[in-house]
C-alpha cells in the first residue's frame, strides 16, 4: 500500500504546490477519521483479549513491578508496535503535505496527531480488551458462552462497519454520522500551517478528547486488570476434559446443559456422546473454527465487489449462499477427528465403535440443516427466483450439507492434525490441517457450483462442461502436426460440440441426476471409508 500511495503522491502532489485550495476539514473528514478509529480500537481490543490480557512472564512482572507500570508499559510497547505499521505512510503523508502547500509546519503536525492518534486508540483498545477479559473471569454466563457472545459482537460490528463503506446500498451510513466523535477532530490539527480550512475549535478539542482518553483510560485500565490479574477466576462446567470413555447419567446430563440451548435429538448411547462433545468443543474452542472465515470472507466479499461493480445481482445470492453454508455446516466439526481428541484418542479407539464415532461427527452438522434451509430459502426469494427455484436451491444446500458433513470425516482421518497451535493466550487448539480444508473445498464447491448453476445459469455450466472436450482438443490441435494427436484433438472437439448442442432440458436433468447419484455415491463410500479407517487406525 505504502508503493501505491507513493505513486499518486509523485504523480499528483506537485499539480497542488502552489495551489490555492478551496477545501476544509468538515464533518466528513473528521468522521472518517473517527472512523477508522474506532475500527483500530476494536482490533486492539480483540489483540488485547487473545493475545495480551495478562504480561509476558505474568508471574514475574506482577511480583516485581506495580501493576500501573505493567499496564502503562503494555500500552507503551503496544504504541510502538502499531506505529512500526504506521510510520511509512505517516513519512510519506508528512513529506507529501509540506512539499505539496510549502508548510513545514505539516511535518510536525503529522508527527503530533499520529501519536496521539495511535496511543488513544491503543489505550481505549487495552480497556475494552481487559474489560472482556474481567467478564470471562468473573460472570458464569459470559466464561460458559464466550464463543457465542464474541462471534455475535465481531459480526455486529463488521455488519454496522459495513455500512459505512458501501454508500450504494439504501441503509449505508454516512461517515459524518461519526463526526461528532471527538478524536476525530484531530483531522483540524493536521491542516495546521496549510492553506485548508480547520476550526481551532474542533482542534483543541480534539487534543482534549485524546488526553481524557489516555489519562482516564489508562486509569480505568489499571484498575481493571488489577481486578483481573489478582482476582480468583470462576469455573464453569463446561471446562473441564473428560475422556469420552467414562460416563454416568451424570456426566451425560452435565454434557447436555453444557451444550445448552443446543442438543442432539434422536439419537442416544455413544454416538450422541460423540456429537456432543463435538459441539462441546467447538464452543469451547472456537478458534479452531477460523479457517472457516477464510473462504466465507473471501467468497463473500468478492460477491459483494461483483454487486457494487455492477457485474452481479442479488440473483446471485441464493446460489452462492446454498453453496458456502452447504460447505460451512459440513466442515465445521469432522475435519480433524483423530487430532480432536488429543491425548484421549486411545482411549477413544478403543471405547467407541466405529460406527458410533462416524456417525457422532456427522450428527452435529446434519442440526444446521435448518438455518441452511431458511437463509438459502429467503436470500434465493429475495434474489427474484420463483418458488419452485428457490425450493430448488434450498434442497441442494441440504444436500451440500449432508454429503460435505459425511465427507468430512474421512479427509480429515487422511490428513490429521495432532500437533496443537497456540492462538493469543488461548490454550493449545488444534485446527485441521490446511490441506484437508483445501481438498474439502474443492470436492464440495465445484459440484456444488455446478449444481446451483443447473438451476440459475444452465447455459453457462453446458458451455463450462463442454470444455472438457474444446480445451484439450484446442492444445493438441496446437502441437499436432497429423497422425494419432490430430485424430484425438478431432475427437475432442467433437465431444465438446455434442455436450454443447444437448437440449438445455435433457442436460440439466441428466446432468443434476448425475452429480446428485455421484454425491450420494461419494458420500456412502466416505462413510464405509471412514469407518474402516478409525476401527483398523493404529498409534506410533
Amino acid at each position: 500500500m505504502t508503493l501505491l500511495l507513493t505513486g499518486f503522491a509523485v504523480l499528483f502532489v506537485p499539480e497542488l504546490r502552489g495551489t490555492d485550495p478551496e477545501f476544509s476539514i468538515n464533518r466528513i473528514v473528521r468522521g472518517t477519521l473517527a472512523m477508522l478509529w474506532v475500527f483500530g480500537t476494536f482490533m486492539l481490543a480483540q489483540r488485547t483479549t487473545t493475545a495480551h490480557s495478562k504480561p509476558v512472564a505474568d508471574a514475574f512482572v506482577l511480583t516485581t513491578v506495580s501493576p500501573r507500570t505493567a499496564v502503562v508499559g503494555g500500552i507503551v510497547a503496544e504504541s510502538l508496535r502499531v506505529l512500526t505499521y504506521v510510520f511509512p505512510v505517516g513519512l510519506l503523508l508528512a513529506i507529501s503535505g509540506a512539499y505539496a502547500f510549502s508548510a513545514p509546519l505539516t511535518l510536525l503536525a503529522v508527527s503530533l496527531v499520529g501519536s496521539l492518534y495511535v496511543a488513544s486508540a491503543v489505550t481505549a483498545g487495552r480497556l475494552l480488551g481487559y474489560c472482556a477479559a474481567w467478564l470471562v473471569a468473573n460472570v458464569p454466563f459470559v466464561a460458559r458462552h464466550k464463543g457465542v457472545l464474541g462471534g455475535t459482537v465481531v459480526m455486529l460490528f463488521f455488519g454496522i462497519y459495513f455500512l459505512f463503506q458501501v454508500p450504494q446500498l439504501p441503509i449505508s451510513i454516512s461517515p459524518a454520522t461519526l463526526g461528532v466523535i471527538p478524536t476525530g477532530w484531530l483531522a483540524d490539527l493536521l491542516a495546521v500551517g496549510t492553506p485548508i480550512g480547520w476550526s481551532s475549535t474542533h482542534a483543541l478539542g480534539g487534543v482534549v478528547a485524546v488526553s481524557v482518553v489516555l489519562i482516564g483510560g489508562s486509569w480505568l485500565s489499571e484498575r481493571i486488570a488489577t481486578s483481573f490479574w489478582f482476582g480468583e477466576s470462576i469455573t464453569v462446567s463446561d471446562t473441564g476434559k473428560t475422556s469420552v470413555s467414562t460416563r454416568t447419567e451424570g456426566d451425560q446430563r452435565a454434557l447436555e446443559r453444557a451444550i445448552s440451548p443446543l442438543g442432539v435429538p434422536f439419537i442416544t448411547g455413544p454416538t450422541r456422546h460423540v456429537a456432543e462433545w463435538s459441539l462441546l468443543r467447538a464452543r469451547r474452542e472456537p478458534q479452531r473454527l477460523n479457517f472457516l472465515l477464510i473462504p466465507v470472507f473471501g467468497g463473500g466479499s468478492a460477491l459483494v465487489n461483483m454487486m457494487l461493480q455492477g457485474s452481479g445481482s442479488l440473483a446471485i445470492l441464493g446460489p452462492a449462499i446454498a453453496v458456502l453454508l452447504g460447505w460451512t455446516a459440513g466442515a465445521a466439526f469432522g475435519l480433524n477427528p483423530f487430532g480432536d481428541e488429543g491425548a484421549v484418542l486411545p482411549t477413544t479407539l478403543t471405547a467407541v465403535s466405529g460406527r458410533a464415532f462416524v456417525r457422532g461427527l456427522i450428527a452435529p452438522s446434519l442440526l444446521f440443516a435448518p438455518v441452511v434451509t431458511v437463509v438459502t430459502l429467503v436470500t434465493a426469494l429475495v434474489g427474484g427466483y420463483g418458488l419452485l427455484a428457490a425450493i430448488a436451491l434450498t434442497l441442494i444446500g441440504c444436500f451440500l450439507t449432508v454429503v460435505g458433513t459425511t465427507l468430512a470425516p474421512i479427509v480429515g482421518m487422511w490428513f490429521p492434525r495432532y500437533s496443537a497451535i497456540r492462538i493469543g493466550n488461548s490454550d493449545g487448539v488444534r485446527p485441521p490441517r490446511l490441506l484437508a480444508g483445501v481438498l474439502h473445498v474443492v470436492l464440495m464447491w465445484l459440484p456444488g457450483a455446478a449444481l446451483v448453476g443447473l438451476v440459475a445459469a444452465p447455459e453457462l455450466v453446458r458451455l463450462a462442461l463442454s470444455g472438457i472436450g474444446y480445451i484439450p482438443g484446442f492444445i493438441l490441435g496446437l502441437v499436432a502436426s497429423g497422425g494419432v494427436l490430430t485424430t484425438l484433438a478431432s475427437s475432442l472437439n467433437d465431444a465438446g460440440a455434442t455436450i454443447q448442442g444437448l437440449p438445455l432440458t435433457a442436460f440439466r436433468s441428466g446432468f443434476g441426476i448425475l452429480l446428485v447419484f455421484g454425491g450420494l455415491l461419494v458420500a456412502w463410500r466416505a462413510y464405509r471409508g471412514a469407518i474402516r479407517r478409525f476401527e483398523t487406525h493404529e498409534l506410533h
